[in-house]
């Protein structure tokens, strides 16, 4: 019977919600389980507004007395024309006439609101079987969260609006301190959920019009040769936004995977201010597929933040109702890996790893900026990200002379004074050639060269430097885009084999400390 997804039911009063006329001077009775629908219905992330010819006070009393006031939004109770009304409503809520539905007694009001809006979807309250109808389109929803306090949002920054008439919707915006972050590559895996279900549901700001399989996107993000992707989030003086959009960027063929907002996102800019995100890297990206379709100013209004800021971090996990973050008591440096290891980790509310711009770069213990980094008991490290000569800016000539060897010993000593312990994760040093990235000089040699380094180190210091070989791993070559990039299946090969080496080291302590009580 439904045409469309539902996400706003739109409910008259008299006969319809309650039965009697309240302007007549009815008793009114509610109709219970009407109500416990839309409780029900605000559960699942279906929201219900008003619009009803009453008396404002009179009705809102009533409403109050039914404990029913704060179930609903934009609520529109005014002896004024339903049709425009209702369609004011959708417009304020930021949704489209499809995903509305109108329910009333009124074969009228509900042959009049067709009239102007011919996609809304209606319900005769006096249908038999009206109930059971919305008792079905209520089995129809996967939410699990309430939508209400977002548009209590939309309903404050309405009255703003309405209060300062004539001024520009980017005067309002620059006045409503609109922050924005937008977490890079694996720090979204943990969104992945989330960032589905907003791809799945979008429609009006579904620009790519793509569709996606949750375990498909978590490969995608993974995939980080091909792939750069952003979420994004918002806030501002009127509350938080949460997950309003996401966007995918093809490396390799130069596209939009995909491109995806919320309707909370219309009308500030942040479509705009995503794809600053995609220019900021890939400088020749071609976005005129989108002229004219949202705002293409510049969002000076938006002030940018960082995933990397503690305070951002936290507000943004927690508003996703995330894993509780734990102190943490590993740390995977791996560079853009880091995070697919940590996604697959049983120890994962216990892991911090490293995205850009939080990295851990083996020069840094040449210049002492490794100093700033928050080094827990426990680390992990991808040595291989250091065989490469970009990450050597102005030394890489001096890897092989003695700069390698000497920054792997201080990094050591770093950890033996600590009482850390660490494990080194090496790179094959026979796999196909096309494997290597021969043009930043990390070869079959070099990885020969520099994982003897680390074998040296281990075997010098056993108990608290050890060696995790992929070699020891790989199935086949196709696990790895290169040896500095792997696919989900190895990388969680790397996650199941850190749980273990963590798991020996804590049963070890756990036996010491036996033994000495």
């Amino acid at each position: 019977m439904w045409t469309a997804p539902i996400k706003l039911i739109l409910w008259d009063l008299d006969d319809t919600l309650w039965r009697g006329t309240l302007a007549d001077g009815d008793a009114v009775a509610l109709f219970e389980r009407r109500a416990e629908l839309i409780r029900a219905f605000n559960a699942r992330g279906v929201v219900s507004s008003i619009c009803s010819k009453n008396d404002f006070d009179a009705a809102r009393a009533k409403l109050d007395a039914f404990g029913l006031w704060d179930e609903f939004v934009f609520p529109h109770i005014a002896f004024t024309p339903k049709a425009e009304a209702i369609r004011g409503i959708i417009a304020d809520m930021q949704l489209r006439a499809p995903n509305v539905l109108f329910i009333d007694d009124n074969p009228h009001n509900l042959a009049e609101v067709r009239h102007l809006l011919p996609e809304i979807q209606t319900l005769d309250a006096t249908a038999p079987d009206a109930d059971e109808q919305l008792a079905g389109l209520l089995a129809l929803q996967t939410g699990t969260r309430s939508r209400v306090a977002e548009y209590r949002i939309l309903e404050a920054k309405k009255r703003d609006r309405t209060a300062v008439a004539g001024q520009s919707n980017e005067d309002f915006l620059r006045a409503s301190g609109l922050c924005a972050c937008a977490p890079f590559i694996m720090d979204n895996l943990e969104f992945v959920p989330r960032i589905a279900e907003l791809i799945n549901r979008a429609n009006q700001l579904n620009y790519t019009q793509s569709r996606v399989d949750p375990a498909q996107l978590e490969r995608d993000i993974i995939d980080v040769t091909n792939h750069d992707s952003w979420s994004i989030f918002a806030w501002d003086k009127y509350g938080r936004y949460g997950l309003v959009g996401f966007v995918m960027w093809h490396r390799i063929e130069q596209r939009m995977v995909h491109f995806t907002f919320s309707c909370r996102a219309m009308h500030m800019g942040l479509e705009e201010y995503a794809l600053g995100k995609i220019r900021a890297i890939w400088g020749e990206a071609d976005f005129s597929a989108f002229a004219g379709r949202f705002s293409r100013v510049p969002p000076d209004w938006i002030e940018d933040h960082g995933f990397d800021e503690p305070e951002v971090r936290a507000a943004i996990r927690a508003e996703l109702r995330a894993d509780p973050v734990m102190e943490p008591a590993i740390r995977i440096m791996f560079d853009c890996q880091s995070g697919g290891i940590a996604h697959y980790s049983r120890f994962r509310p216990a892991i911090d790893f490293d995205n850009n711009p939080r990295l851990f770069a083996l020069r840094m213990m040449d210049d002492g900026s490794y100093k700033e980094q928050r080094f827990p008991p426990f680390l992990v490290y991808g040595a291989t990200i250091d065989y490469l000569d970009n990450r050597w800016p102005n030394q890489w000539h001096l890897l092989e002379i003695g700069l390698y060897q000497k920054c792997a010993l201080r990094l050591v000593i770093h950890v033996l004074e600590n009482d850390h312990r660490m494990l080194v994760v090496l790179p094959p040093e026979d796999a196909p050639i096309e494997k290597y990235r021969l043009g930043l000089n990390h070869s079959p040699e070099r990885a020969r060269i520099f994982n003897a380094v680390w074998r040296q180190m281990a075997r010098e210091n056993p108990g608290r430097i050890f060696v995790l070989e992929i070699a020891d791993l790989l199935d086949g070559d196709d696990e790895m885009a290169d040896v500095t990039h792997f696919h989900p299946g190895l990388l969680r090969k790397i996650a199941e084999q850190t749980d273990l080496w963590v798991n020996h080291l804590l049963s070890g302590a756990a036996q010491d400390q036996a033994a000495a009580a």
